[in-house]
């Protein structure tokens, strides 16, 4: 994901929620990877796992509306969550090889999602894009 050696730590309390082992653990976690993880895999890399299962899927749903981080579905169909470090709108790149992922910044799609809306009648809300491609270094090991 982009630097996440700057990325500011997000404020369980200012949220309104407790800071717990637990929290700071699934935050720790999604930091520490340049992947999307599983709920299974966030689970089995947290340090302390005194809580199961629902409840790291409870805490990943609130991180997702607070806009620490996100969910995307990846090609197999399964849900995975990634640390977001923007607090505004963005995208992620996802390389097709590594799965290694990274946040992009600008949209660029808004004058479509206009026409699209006077098309459609519909009123967009929100969207999400994924964009997939092959990162750097897998690129610099297959010119090897």
């Amino acid at each position: 994901m982009s630097d996440q050696a700057t990325a500011p730590t997000p404020s369980l309390r200012a949220a309104g929620m407790r800071q717990t082992p637990q929290r700071e653990g699934i935050l720790r976690v999604l930091k520490d990877s340049d992947r999307p993880l599983t709920v299974e895999e966030i689970w089995e890399r947290m340090p302390e796992r005194r809580s199961g299962l629902p409840t790291v899927y409870r805490n990943l749903e609130r991180f997702v509306s607070e806009g620490w981080a996100e969910s995307i579905v990846g090609p197999d169909q399964v849900m995975r969550f990634v640390r977001c470090d923007s607090r505004h709108h963005h995208h992620h790149l996802q390389c097709e090889r590594c799965g290694r992922t990274t946040e992009v910044d600008g949209c660029g799609i808004d004058a479509s999602l206009t026409e699209l809306e006077r098309l459609s009648g519909f009123r967009v809300t929100r969207h999400q894009l994924m964009l997939f491609g092959v990162c750097p270094t897998c690129r610099s090991e297959k010119d090897r």
